[in-house]
């Protein structure tokens, strides 16, 4: 008969892999902030502060609390959590994420609860398991408590829960200057955060050193029309449901300022095209196509979201860090469907641009279809500023007009503005973009050259033309100011 040998790892060389299993300093801020909303938490406040002589990183959440016997189960390697049952917030996984998470980033994790007016708190200090070589988990006293940064905050709350970072080994083993390294880290947590949990921001507030994070829509569902939402397609798989929808961002030159920082003011919308997964409303890959399209230039306005429960956490093969995810195979092809979705979407809102020219009687430019997929553009002789132009010159000067209006259609800079169109990063700001009353003032001096009798047909004629026809309301008000001149 085969004997069974109880086998306890060695706690200094399991918490050194635990260490190496791969954590960002985003993703275990991310990691601890689940915990928080798994507690019910709607306020999160995250400290920092790298000058202090004992530099710390901080998370405050006004959830529901733990016990001593909670919070001792919570600081165990893979807590026990079987008396938990999986809902639309439980964002947790293994029972790892608080230790491996912070432990990753920190040689010193202290947790501090608060419940029913009981405060407990714990703490892990590597210096000590490595000496000893055991798990050695500190209780801390109330004397220690009341040292610790953020602690009075804690105890004007009816419950809560306090973790702190400390002891920053790795940043400060890599970091040329140690204050400038952890800023930047705690800079890129922050977007990283915002993004990740964008879907709770009506729900929780989440503020980094008593600035709340900034709201993100990487759909820019605020802007529907403009932006396009495809049909959902809802695919059954073991039991649960997969919710998969395809989206259009607005064509790139037509995105506001304000809507580029709902996006996180990318470099570049090319590199945010993809899937964004999503386990319980967390993002868990965005941006990313998964090697079922590649990235390409007609898909950069391409975004796909994948909604999965946290049921089919091992069939997406999710990971501690919930940072990773892979598509099975046997839903690959469903999901296909909305790809190639949004992908024609993207084509066609790049092809037009996103909108129509608007249509005008008298356009200064006109579009001439030359067939086999060629055009040509023309100034159109009938503009009535033009007309008016022409008619005023001798014939030796409207010879010279002529050829310059030649030369000016053969020689429109298609190339450089076609490149200009589609980089993300350029603007092309020639547009009807004078203000009204500039326009008016310029209205008003040209009419000014001809006899009175003239200007009322004149102004009617400019008006219905592509430069003045938004001030067909005003012109009573033009017509009035030019008789008194």
């Amino acid at each position: 008969m085969s004997r069974v040998v109880r086998q306890i790892p060695p706690a200094k060389a399991l918490i050194n892999g635990i260490r190496a299993i791969g954590y960002s300093f985003s993703t275990s801020v991310a990691d601890i902030i689940d915990n928080s909303i798994d507690a019910k938490a709607t306020k999160i406040d995250i400290y920092s502060d790298p000058q202090v002589e004992d530099p710390y990183f901080a998370f405050l959440d006004n959830g529901k609390g733990m016990t001593y016997e909670e919070l001792n189960n919570a600081m165990i390697f893979g807590s026990d959590r079987s008396n938990k049952i999986d809902n639309q917030l439980d964002l947790g996984r293994f029972g790892l994420g608080l230790k491996s998470a912070s432990l990753s980033q920190c040689r010193e994790l202290i947790v501090i609860s608060k419940v029913n007016n009981a405060i407990n708190a714990m703490s892990y200090n590597l210096d000590v398991i490595e000496r000893d070589n055991d798990w050695n988990l500190i209780i801390l006293e109330n004397d220690e408590m009341e040292k610790i940064p953020m602690y009075e905050k804690l105890l004007s709350y009816d419950s809560g829960t306090l973790v702190i970072w400390r002891k920053f080994d790795k940043l400060e083993n890599l970091a040329k200057d140690f204050n400038d390294t952890f800023r930047s880290v705690v800079t890129d947590s922050k977007k990283h955060v915002e993004l990740v949990f964008h879907r709770f921001y009506d729900k929780v507030e989440i503020n980094y050193n008593n600035s709340r994070i900034e709201k993100r829509d990487p759909f820019l569902i605020s802007s529907v029309p403009r932006t396009q939402i495809g049909r959902v397609n809802e695919i059954p798989m073991d039991g649960a449901y997969i919710s998969v929808t395809p989206y259009v961002l607005p064509y790139a030159n037509t995105i506001t300022n304000e809507e580029k920082k709902l996006l996180g003011n990318p470099k570049s919308i090319y590199d945010e095209q993809g899937f964004y997964i999503y386990r319980n409303d967390r993002l868990i890959i965005s941006g990313n196509w998964l090697r079922m399209n590649v990235r390409s230039e007609n898909a950069k306005l391409a975004r796909v979201s994948v909604d999965i429960p946290s049921s089919l956490d091992s069939q997406w093969s999710i990971d501690v860090k919930k940072s990773t995810a892979k598509i099975p195979d046997k839903v690959k092809e469903q999901i296909r469907a909305s790809i190639d979705d949004s992908i024609t979407r993207s084509k066609r809102v790049n092809r037009y641009k996103g909108t129509k020219e608007q249509e005008v009687e008298n356009k200064i430019w006109n579009r001439i279809d030359l067939r086999d997929g060629k055009v040509e553009y023309k100034i159109n002789s009938d503009n009535p500023l033009l007309k008016e132009i022409k008619k005023n010159m001798d014939s030796s000067t409207l010879e010279l007009f002529e050829q310059f209006l030649i030369q000016l259609e053969n020689f429109i800079p298609k190339y450089s503005i076609k490149n200009d169109s589609i980089d993300d990063e350029i603007t092309i700001v020639n547009d009807d973009n004078l203000e009204e009353k500039i326009k008016v003032e310029n209205l008003i001096k040209f009419l000014q050259n001809y006899p009175q009798d003239s200007r009322g047909e004149l102004l009617k004629n400019l008006l219905n033309s592509e430069g003045f026809s938004r001030l067909k309301d005003k012109y009573d008000e033009i017509l009035e100011v030019v008789s008194k001149l």
